[in-house]
């Protein structure tokens, strides 16, 4: 059996000059991606919290409406998502009452400041309860 004993060629042996910190350059691109994407869910996740807990109280008002005016539940919800910072006004909200039923529709814009673009999010709310 035979060993080649030819030196091994000077390719193999180093690195290209074009080649050095290449594995640098993909850390920092890394890295900043991995940082505008914590940045983006550390924005809007408190936000995606609030509208979700909005919408449970939407829910809420509809399945007691029975005992509420119109007025109440609006100036409620209001109140509601001025303490969850959303921005949603009385122009917002719309009751519809019926005989035994009760519509609650509230449509509004949240805007999601990232470092770069500032998203608009419509959110679009229905609940209906029947009252009793």
């Amino acid at each position: 059996m035979r060993h080649d004993t030819s030196p091994v060629p000077p390719r193999a042996r180093e690195p290209l000059r074009r080649e050095h910190g290449a594995a640098g350059v993909k850390l920092i691109v890394s890295l900043v991606f991995l940082g505008l994407l914590v940045h983006t869910a550390y924005v809007f996740i408190p936000l995606y919290i609030a509208v979700y807990d909005f919408d449970s109280q939407v829910e809420k008002e509809a399945n007691y409406a029975a005992t509420k005016t119109n007025e109440a539940i609006v100036k409620g919800l209001v109140d509601y998502a001025a303490e969850r910072h959303l921005p949603i006004k009385k122009e917002n909200l719309n009751i519809a009452r019926g005989q035994s039923r009760i519509s609650i529709k509230a449509t509004y814009t949240v805007p999601v400041a990232t470092l770069f673009y500032t998203y608009k999010w419509e959110v679009g709310i229905t609940k209906e309860a029947v009252l009793f």
